[in-house]
Formats: structure tokens, sequence, C-alpha cells
């Protein structure tokens, strides 16, 4: 029996959890195959490519190893051969349990619409290439999750992988917050990027601050370290919050990745919510793109009190004022379709806003509201989900749909 057949036989008996060191080695399989007469380059983990401001042109690769590792970047763009070196920053991290290795690649001067692939190298050893795309002006599909965070990742790790395969073509993804149940526990982060590792495969990552990214081992409001070592983000130009809210350029739309932990971080940082703000407003005044999209963790609604939020006050006026398309939000595990809203209230026009149902197995139950066009047909049993956004000028088509496959919602907004 060859060790692969092992290997999926074992995860077929449900033997996975006692034999973690197979799973990881199935679970990066393409990764540690090297080509060209290299050794395995095993080491390398966590391998992600991140968004940057506009990835017609750019990106970022980071990975880990526990290790210090002499490492390069080989880049090369496929049908025209000639590989070029790119540099690599190392830092060294002291995570809750262990130090590891963190490495950053900032690729440079790419040309649209292309197809690169790349390799890490270290010596005699090497990973398996992995494919770089860079989009043009033109369509695109994501994947959007929310709240992956879990006690037992093979939850997380079911949806991703139904995603994953299921849309192959997704060339970015993001998830909407709480990506792990604790941000600096170093366990929760091994334990999601293994879970994610297909959908993180030669996809771009856009990721999101959730509320759960700022506590401690104590789980009492902590700065969100791990979080802002492990993804290096496009610049918002402040001082102080760097990787705390971002923007990008994809295709016909810009994104507006925002924070919303100001209950969490109140006690270590001043005037995030002003800054903010300021930062938001100067960014739309220079979007050149079709769609505004804006991603952001905490909802703008409390189903208990059935009325609008602070987190709603803050930012669906200037929502209005920016003319922004859709709004994506997560943290009540439950998906929730709202329709166009305007001066927080039902309107013809307005601001679309999506409530992202959890990919993890963490749930909540919230009750029915007249605020919600759209919810999932029984909400004591509401399963995992994840959504598709396919993104061209002229409009913008969203599908819901449940692990198992359940649509949950599906419609089109168009652009005229």
């Amino acid at each position: 029996m060859s060790r692969r057949l092992f290997i999926k036989l074992l995860l077929s008996l449900g033997l996975g959890a006692y034999f973690p060191k197979l799973v990881e080695a199935s679970r990066y399989e393409k990764l540690h195959t090297p080509q060209d007469g290299y050794e395995p380059l095993r080491q390398v983990k966590f391998l992600r490519q991140l968004i940057t401001q506009d990835s017609r042109t750019s990106r970022v690769i980071m990975w880990q190893c526990e290790k210090f590792l002499d490492t390069q970047l080989e880049l090369e763009l496929i049908g025209e051969g000639g590989a070029n070196f790119c540099a690599v920053d190392t830092e060294k991290f002291l995570q809750d349990d262990a130090t590891i290795y963190i490495y950053t690649c900032r690729i440079e001067n790419l040309k649209p619409e292309s197809l690169y692939r790349f390799r890490i190298i270290s010596g005699d050893a090497a990973t398996g290439w992995q494919n770089l795309l860079t989009p043009g002006y033109g369509n695109f599909q994501m994947l959007i999750f929310s709240d992956s965070q879990c006690v037992n990742y093979d939850v997380w790790q079911k949806v991703a992988d139904t995603a994953a395969k299921n849309f192959p073509d997704a060339e970015l993804f993001t998830v909407v917050g709480d990506l792990v149940d604790n941000g600096q526990a170093a366990y929760q982060w091994r334990a999601w990027y293994l879970a994610a590792a297909r959908v993180l495969s030669e996809r771009i990552f856009a990721p999101v601050m959730g509320n759960h990214e700022c506590y401690n081992l104590d789980w009492l409001n902590y700065l969100p370290v791990d979080y802002l070592h492990q993804f290096y983000l496009p610049s918002n130009g402040t001082k102080n919050f760097g990787g705390y809210f971002y923007s990008f350029d994809y295709g016909a739309a810009h994104f507006f990745v925002l924070n919303t932990q100001f209950l969490e971080l109140e006690k270590f940082t001043s005037n995030l919510q002003d800054e903010q703000n300021y930062w938001l407003r100067r960014d739309a005044a220079n979007v050149n793109r079709r769609w505004k999209i804006v991603f952001m963790h905490k909802d703008v609604y409390n189903y208990a009190a059935d009325n609008f939020n602070d987190i709603a006050e803050n930012f669906m006026p200037l929502f209005d004022e920016l003319e922004i398309d859709v709004v994506f939000t997560g943290h009540l595990h439950t998906y929730r379709n709202r329709g166009k809203i305007f001066a927080q209230k039902k309107s013809a026009r307005g601001t679309l806003y999506i409530l992202c149902g959890r990919s993890g197995d963490q749930k909540y139950v919230e009750p029915h509201s007249p605020i919600d066009d759209v919810t999932a047909p029984n909400l004591q049993t509401e399963p995992e989900s994840y959504i598709t956004l396919d993104v061209s000028a002229e409009s913008l088509s969203l599908t819901c749909q449940t692990v198992d496959g359940t649509i949950l919602d599906k419609f089109t907004l168009k652009k005229f």
C-alpha cells in the first residue's frame, strides 16, 4: 500500500486525530512536492498570498517556519521562462508557546492579466511550484466566509474545502473577522491554517480583523498582535493603525476593509474611529472602480432590541454619503439579507447590507426581524455557509449556500 493511500484510508476511517503529522503531510502534499531534482522543503508552512492595493501589478507572499532557514523566492512568468529571485524579509516572532520565523516577500512590477508561478528555495530543497494570477479590470469571482473560529477546526476545513472544490476559479477570498477563537493562541492559528490550506492555495487572501483577534490567552481585551504580525496588508497611511483597516482594487471593484473593534481596543488605542472615518472619506474620494464594497466584522443591528446599534450610528451615515454599494458584516453567525437601506430605513435606493453566516462551529441563534428580507429557513439549526460573489462592470451576483449545497439566497445587483 502506498503512503498516499494509507493516509487517505486513515482519514476515511476518522483516525486523522491520532496521526496529526500524517494529516498535515496530506494537507501540504502539493506544497511539499518539489520538481527539478530538489528535496522537499517541508519546513515551509502556512503559505499565503495576500492582497495588495493593486493586485494587477503586485503581490505579497508569506510563510512560516519553526526554525530559521535561509530562503529565497523564485518567480517566473509562465510562457516566457527565465527565473527571477525576489528578496525575502524574515521576522523572529514569539508566539505564546513557541518562537517562529515569519517570511515576507513583496513582489512588484508584475504584468496584469498574467499567470506566474513561484516556489521557495533553501539550499538543495524547494517547495512545489505555486500559481500566481494577476487580474485585469474584468470579471472575477471571490469567496466570502465569516467567523471561522472553532473548537474543532474540522468544521472550518470542511467549509473551506467545499468552497475551494466547488469554485476552483475563485481568485480571492476573505474571512469577515473572527478567523480564530483566540487571537493570541498559537495552536488556534496552526489549526486554522492547516484547515484553510486548500482554499489558501493559489488564491489571494484579504483578511478582516474581528473581536476574537483582540483577546489574550486569559480572554481579556488585547492588542491584535498575532494578527498584525501574520498579515502584511496595504498601507492606510496612518501612524498607529497599520493593518487595522485598508483598501484595495480588484477588477471592477474597490474594497474597503474596516475595523469595528472600538470596544476591545479603546483602552489601548485612541482615535481609531476618528482616524478611520477620515481615511474612509479620503480613500473613497479617489475610487475609480464601478463598485464600492465594504467588509467589516461587527454587524449594524441589535436583534435583541430590534434596532440599529452603535456600529450603525458610526458607519451608516458615512455609507449613505459615500454611496457604498454593498456592506458585508459578520459577528452574529447567521445569514441575513436586509436589502437596500438608506437613512436607516428600508429603501429602493441606498446600500445593500448582507450579514454573513458562520463558517466555523460556534452557533448563535438570533431572532427574526422585519429588517431582514432573507433568513435561513430554520434559525435553530442553521448550518455553516459561505458566499460566492461574481463581479463584473455591470453586475454583482451573490449566492449564499450551506456546506451541503443548499441555496439560502441568490440575487444579482445591476449597475447601469
